[in-house]
C-alpha cells in the first residue's frame, strides 16, 4: 500500500504533504508554547502593576503612610512577591528585598532580573516594575517567575515529545493520502490498459450520483472520452465495411464495361456514358464520405457567418423545381412569420439540405408533395424537409442516420417498381445523405430529428442560437 518509488510524482506529493503537515504541527506547538508564556507574563505584569499603581495612588491621596499601609499588607501575604521602598538616600524604608538592583531605573518599565527574597536563600528570576514617588522615594514591586519557568520547562519537554509524534503522524498521513490518490489514479490507468488491450467497453468505476470530487469528474470525463472513442472506432469499422460493400458493385460494373470496351473494335457511346456515370457515382460517394469526416472533425467552424435560411430554402426550391416537375412532385415552401437567419456554414448547410431534398425526391415522389420550411424556435432555428412517401419506421431511424446505414428489404422493394433499388433513405443509395445532414447539424451544435409526416418522413435540423464553438 505504501510502496512508493523515489523521485516519482507520488513520492514528491508524499514528501510535500509530510513537510507541510510536520511544519504545521511544529508551528502550532511553538505558537502554543509562546502563547502560554505570553499569557503568564501578562498575568504577572497585571498583578505587580496593580500593587504599584495602588501604592502610588495612595501616596497621592494619603501620603507616605497610606502607601506604606498598602505595601505592608501585601508583604503580610505569603508568596513569591518582593517589594522595595527606598528613601531619597537609597536606604530601605520597607520591603523584603535588601538592595535596589543596579542598572534599574524608576521609570515604570518591566525588568527580568535575578534577586533574592529576604525569606529565601536562593536567587530566583523575578519580573519587576518600578515607580518614581514624590520626595525622591522609589518603589520596586516584583514577582518570582519560578513557577512560570517550571511550567515553561514542562511545556518545552512536552514539545520535544510531541514533535516526533507529530512527525510520525504527518508521515503516516502523507503516505495514506498518497495511497488514496494512487489508488484513484490506478483505477484510470487500469482502464487505459484494458482499452489498449482491446477491451473498448471498459469504463472507470464511479459511485452513483453526481461527481463528488475532482477524481469523479475526471473519471466521468474519461468515460465520456472512451465512449466517444468506441463510437468513432465502431463508425470507422462501419465506414470500412460500407465502403467495401458499396464500392464492390460499381467497381465490378465499371470493370465489366471497360473490359467490354477493350474487347470491342468500336467504342460504344452508351458504354462510355455508363463508365462515366459509374466513375461519377464513385467520386460522389467518396466526396460525401470525406465531407462527413470533415464535419465530424469540426472543420469549417471558422467559416461561420450569418445565413438567411429563408432565402436558402427558397433558392433550393427554385433550383430543384424542374427536376421535381419531371417526377410529378410539387414543392411547398412553408412561410415563416419572420426572416429566419442563423450563424452557420452556408455551403455545408446548403449541401445537407440539398441531400435531404434529393432523398425526398427519390423516395417520397409518390406522395406528390414535398414541404420545405425555415422557422424560428425558442432555442434557435429549424430547417424542415417533409415528404409523403413510405417513410421510415421508428425502429429504423437510428440506423438510417448512421453512415452507410441500411434499412430493410421491404422498403427497398417500394422503389424497385420505380426503377431504383432502394437500400435505405440515403444519398444515391450509399447511406450518406442523412449521415451528412446529421454531421453538419452536429458541427453547428444542433440536432437532426426524423419524424412521421403522416404519411411520409419529416426531417428537421435544429440549430442553436449560438454555435457550438462559442
Amino acid at each position: 500500500m505504501f510502496g512508493i518509488t523515489p523521485r516519482t510524482t507520488t513520492a514528491r506529493i508524499s514528501l510535500v504533504l509530510f513537510a507541510v503537515l510536520l511544519a504545521g504541527s511544529a508551528l502550532m506547538l511553538v505558537l502554543l508554547e509562546s502563547a502560554t508564556r505570553n499569557q503568564l507574563d501578562r498575568e504577572v505584569q497585571a498583578r505587580i502593576t496593580a500593587i504599584a499603581d495602588a501604592a502610588q495612588t495612595a501616596w497621592r491621596s494619603g501620603g507616605i503612610e497610606a502607601a506604606v499601609t498598602i505595601l505592608d499588607g501585601e508583604l503580610q501575604v505569603p508568596g513569591p512577591l518582593i517589594i522595595h521602598l527606598s528613601r531619597r538616600d537609597g536606604s530601605l524604608l520597607l520591603g523584603n528585598m535588601a538592595r535596589w538592583p543596579a542598572n534599574v531605573a524608576a521609570n515604570g518599565r518591566f525588568y527580568r532580573l535575578p534577586a533574592m527574597h529576604a525569606d529565601h536563600n536562593d536567587v530566583e528570576l523575578y519580573l519587576v516594575t518600578t515607580r518614581q514617588l514624590p520626595d525622591g522615594y522609589r518603589l520596586l514591586v516584583g514577582r518570582s517567575l519560578e513557577a512560570e519557568e517550571q511550567l515553561q520547562k514542562t511545556l518545552t519537554t512536552m514539545l520535544a515529545i510531541a514533535l516526533p509524534i507529530a512527525a510520525m503522524l504527518a508521515f503516516l498521513t502523507s503516505r495514506l493520502i498518497t495511497a488514496i490518490i494512487t489508488d484513484r489514479v490506478r483505477g484510470i490507468t487500469d482502464v487505459v490498459g484494458e482499452v489498449t488491450a482491446g477491451k473498448l467497453h471498459a469504463r472507470v468505476t464511479l459511485p452513483p450520483g453526481p461527481p463528488a470530487d475532482a477524481f469523479d469528474s475526471m473519471g466521468q470525463a474519461f468515460n465520456v472520452m472512451l465512449a466517444r472513442v468506441e463510437s468513432v472506432l465502431d463508425e470507422l469499422r462501419a465506414v470500412t465495411d460500407g465502403l467495401a460493400h458499396d464500392l464492390r458493385s460499381p467497381l465490378t460494373r465499371l470493370k465489366a464495361r471497360t473490359d467490354r470496351l477493350g474487347m470491342g473494335s468500336v467504342v460504344d457511346a452508351a458504354d462510355l456514358a455508363a463508365v462515366s456515370a459509374e466513375a461519377q457515382s464513385l467520386l460522389g460517394m467518396l466526396d460525401n464520405s470525406l465531407e462527413i469526416s470533415r464535419a465530424e472533425a469540426g472543420i469549417g467552424r471558422d467559416s461561420f457567418a450569418d445565413v438567411d435560411l429563408s432565402a436558402m430554402v427558397t433558392d433550393l426550391a427554385e433550383m430543384y423545381g424542374p427536376l421535381a416537375e419531371d417526377s410529378g412532385v410539387h414543392f411547398t415552401v412553408l412561410p415563416g412569420l419572420s426572416r429566419v437567419t442563423a450563424l452557420a456554414h452556408r455551403q455545408l448547410l446548403g449541401r445537407a439540405l440539398a441531400n435531404l431534398i434529393d432523398n425526398a425526391l427519390r423516395y417520397g415522389a409518390a406522395g406528390g408533395v414535398i414541404e420545405l420550411a425555415a422557422e424560428n424556435t425558442d432555442a434557435g432555428t429549424r430547417l424542415v424537409v417533409g415528404d409523403h412517401g413510405p417513410g421510415i419506421a421508428v425502429s429504423q431511424r437510428r440506423e438510417a442516420l448512421r453512415r452507410f446505414g441500411r434499412l430493410d428489404a421491404a422498403r427497398g422493394a417500394q422503389n424497385v417498381r420505380q426503377g431504383e433499388a432502394l437500400q435505405g433513405q440515403t444519398l444515391q443509395g450509399a447511406g450518406l445523405g442523412l449521415s451528412l445532414a446529421a454531421a453538419v447539424a452536429r458541427l453547428h451544435g444542433g440536432t437532426i430529428t426524423l419524424a412521421d409526416n403522416k404519411p411520409g418522413l419529416k426531417v428537421a435540423i435544429d440549430l442553436p442560437a449560438v454555435r457550438a464553438a462559442e
